[in-house]
């Protein structure tokens, strides 16, 4: 059987974007001009009015229409988060005239939000490598013809050709052809398997030695490799317990923030000194922390060439007890007798 191997048009040897690639420009664009708002502010560009400038006042409503559409969804959903929490702290100092600390917390929360995306985007890639790492055309064969097609077109039953070195694209059944095939991707087996006629193979698996051609009977998402992109990306998007917890304790901190900050204008009566308290004690760290380091620990693990199904074991694992089966040692019976012992009597041979 002669084929010749198919052009495998895929991005998995695009270079990697670089880091000014992936900031989202209108969030740059923001960002940079709520900075020149605050110097310019803290300038002394106060016109009209020093107590409301017109610079300052543009600054906030740019930049904080994103943070207050993403409060106003955490309200509605009954939930704390970073940008509710930043959001009380820009109004009031707002309200109390500190315009540059107001514009100044307004970039804190807009260049959190850049980086945020960044680290998001990072973890992302993952599940882009693993879409990507199947070919986006095969070729299949129709009576003695072998056209290549895109493998979105394909459907089940068409025979497909599969030439040495190439992606296997679907799963099926080998109709003809012998090779080798590594599928460690799929069933984590580090040694190739021999495939011949009858043989299953599983979509994305590396055909290594010779031709075949596989009967399609999954592609796509239905597909073996579709499963674990599917796994990926709902583990990618799920919500741990350690998650959860974290919600609670960024809620309770900045509850705990407003009643310090109380306490604090009730003894001091020094509005900078209250509206600091709610600054500094921000949720951010905590509410955002999180799902980015789970996020973060999906991507890594499937980069490794495991998969995590969800979010549910990132959690501290009990502490094991020794029990029977795990015992450090051979036990006396398997220990090998001492040298110095004196070997057991033999019994003289009866006649």
């Amino acid at each position: 059987m002669s084929v010749t191997a198919a052009p495998e048009t895929t991005t998995e040897y695009l270079p990697e974007r670089t880091v000014w690639s992936r900031i989202d420009r209108g969030d740059l664009v923001r960002t940079a001009l709520v900075c020149a708002c605050a110097i310019a502010v803290a300038c002394g560009l106060t016109l009209p009015w020093p107590q409301v400038p017109v610079v300052a006042v543009v600054g906030l409503i740019v930049g904080c229409w994103p943070i207050a559409a993403e409060a106003w969804n955490d309200v509605r959903h009954r939930r704390m988060s970073m940008e509710l929490s930043m959001l009380i702290a820009i109004v009031a100092a707002a309200a109390i005239g500190e315009w540059v600390t107001s514009l100044v917390i307004t970039v804190f929360v807009l260049a959190a939000e850049i980086l945020e995306d960044l680290s998001m985007d990072r973890g992302r890639d993952a599940l882009t490598d693993l879409m990507a790492f199947l070919p986006e055309a095969v070729q299949v064969r129709d009576g003695d013809e072998i056209t290549t097609i895109p493998l979105a077109e394909l459907r089940a039953g068409q025979l497909v050709v599969v030439a040495p070195g190439t992606r296997i694209p679907v799963d099926g059944t080998v109709i003809a052809g012998r090779s080798t095939a590594d599928q460690s991707r799929i069933t984590g087996e580090s040694m190739p398997a021999d495939i011949a006629p009858g043989s299953e193979v599983f979509a994305g698996s590396i055909n290594q030695i010779g031709a075949v051609e596989v009967r399609a009977e999954r592609i796509g998402a239905d597909s073996s490799y579709g499963r674990i992109v599917e796994a990926v990306r709902l583990a990618q998007s799920s919500e741990p317990p350690v998650q959860r917890l974290a919600d609670r304790l960024a809620a309770w901190l900045v509850y705990l923030a407003l009643i310090g900050a109380a306490a604090t204008f009730l003894i001091t009566r020094d509005w900078t000194s209250t509206i600091s308290v709610v600054v500094v004690a921000g949720a951010c760290g905590i509410a955002a922390g999180t799902p980015l380091a789970v996020l973060a620990a999906i991507a890594r693990i499937a980069r490794a060439g495991a998969f995590v199904k969800d979010g549910a074991p990132w959690r501290p694992s009990p502490p094991s007890t020794p029990s029977s089966s795990t015992r450090p040692g051979p036990s006396p019976s398997e220990r090998p007798p001492s040298p110095t012992s004196a070997p057991p009597p033999v019994s003289p041979p009866t006649s």
